[in-house]
């Protein structure tokens, strides 16, 4: 049979480009619908801003537990794009939605129990847990939707189908960004929910994301186009693969997102509610940046997955050098706008002038982290192309562990400036390109390159 669509990848750097670009835009239309939603409940108050920060990060465990699992699910479908193995494509998919409606259930009814007494555990004040409590537990059920979204998306760029992920970012983040004006503030007829309205708005949003790449699924026609055939049986020696791969990686990023999360906690205990407005500020701007950086990310691994499954993993350094070249530059170019004019993103916060005078400083540590995390990001998941996931963690692991020491000694014990703080993104980044970098380059990962 004679297949319409080739799934062997472009390894150009133009092939690198097109790849990339789609998922860039498609990452960086939600950051820019989280930025506005910072931006709205900053102009409610510098408290509503603060717990944003906190909550957002919460949130952000549970949906990086999911992006882990839709990082495995990447390689092994790229991976099979490579070898030509067609129907274990949607195979993967189909097991890897059932392990993260799983996961889901799992997390909300964790949520609903913990969320309040661990704010208060956390140092939060009594109101302030309060509402950091009823938010989250309005927007943890938006995991059920988010998940599906992820492990979707996921199978798209396997098939370098990526055009479509812009589709679906708009329609999502034009959902939010509307519902947010609306929910928060009371307009076109909604009422006013304040803070709460947020978190709706971020549910409902997620749902019709969900929805709007399910349908762009059905309509692409996978078996006459791919000669893929979606059979929903369930395979335990699929599930067993897809669990095995995905468990180190949703391990490291839960463990990697929930010490951001400890940053935030440090951050709220030691320092001003205009401080903590500041650090909400660069989370959504190491957010905001950071959409390229992962991109590529993906891109490395959909890319040398792809390589590895054909069989020419010795080309895979001479893809990491061309991608890091381009991510990079286009970082760099950034980072000096945003450097020399940053009175331009701190002044969406609705602010008074003293928040950007003490938000320059941040931005600039943050800025610079963003280049690290470039190079970083990309080498990373090279190595989990290569399928050894336990090496991530590994990897994330001493990262981690590194990172928590130097914010409890910097925030907790010497309570030094909020700059400061933040130069352990630096301390991060280095400690996991570093082993990334040695392990591609001197480990024996060309060994057992075969999922069993």
């Amino acid at each position: 049979m004679a297949y319409v669509s080739s799934l062997k990848v472009d390894t150009s750097v133009k092939g690198i480009i097109l790849l990339t670009l789609p998922i860039s835009m498609a990452k960086l239309i939600p950051e820019l619908n989280y930025l506005f939603n910072a931006a709205f409940l900053g102009h409610i108050g510098n408290k509503e801003l603060a717990l944003a920060g906190i909550t957002g990060v919460y949130y952000l465990i549970f949906s990086a537990i999911g992006y882990g699992l839709n990082n495995a699910l990447l390689a092994i479908m790229s991976r099979r794009a490579g070898e030509e193995n067609r129907n274990e494509i949607f195979s993967t998919l189909w097991h890897g939605m059932l392990v993260a409606l799983g996961l889901a259930v799992i997390f909300i009814i964790m949520t609903h129990i913990l969320v309040h007494p661990l704010m208060l555990w956390a140092g939060i004040e009594s109101h302030g847990a309060e509402m950091a409590g009823g938010f989250l537990n309005i927007r943890i059920f938006g995991l059920m939707f988010l998940y599906s979204l992820q492990m979707q998306n996921a199978f798209l760029i396997s098939l370098q189908q990526t055009r479509y992920l812009v589709l679906i970012a708009i329609i999502q983040s034009g959902v939010n960004l509307f519902l947010d004006y609306g929910l928060i503030f009371g307009h076109f007829g909604l009422p006013a929910l304040g803070f709460d309205g947020a978190a709706y708005a971020s549910v409902i949003s997620e749902l019709i994301g969900m929805l709007t790449v399910a349908g762009i699924l059905y309509n692409l026609r996978i078996k006459s186009k791919f000669g893929i055939h979606a059979v929903f049986k369930i395979h335990v020696k699929t599930l067993k693969l897809v669990f095995k791969q995905g468990f180190p990686l949703m391990s490291q990023l839960a463990i990697s997102t929930g010490a951001w999360w400890v940053f935030f906690i440090l951050v709220s205990r030691n320092y001003t509610y205009d401080e903590q407005a500041v650090s909400q500020s660069m989370r959504n701007l190491f957010g905001l940046g950071g959409v390229f950086s992962w991109a590529f990310g993906s891109s490395a691994n959909t890319i040398l997955s792809n390589l590895i499954g054909q069989g020419r993993q010795d080309e895979i350094f001479k893809i990491i050098g061309k991608m890091c070249y381009i991510s990079v530059s286009g970082m760099t170019v950034f980072v000096l706008i945003l450097n020399f004019f940053p009175n331009i993103f701190l002044g969406l916060f609705g602010q008074d002038g003293d928040f950007v005078v003490s938000g320059t400083g941040p931005l600039r540590i943050v800025s610079a982290a963003m280049i690290i995390l470039c190079v970083g990001v990309i080498w990373l998941n090279a190595v989990v192309a290569t399928g050894k996931t336990q090496i991530v963690f590994w990897i994330e692991f001493g990262g981690i562990v590194a990172y928590l020491i130097y914010v409890w000694v910097v925030i907790e014990t010497m309570k030094l400036s909020l700059s400061i703080a933040w130069m352990s993104e630096w301390v991060y980044w280095i400690l996991l390109f570093v082993p990334s970098y040695l392990y591609l380059k001197f480990g024996n990962w060309r060994d057992h390159l075969a999922y069993d």
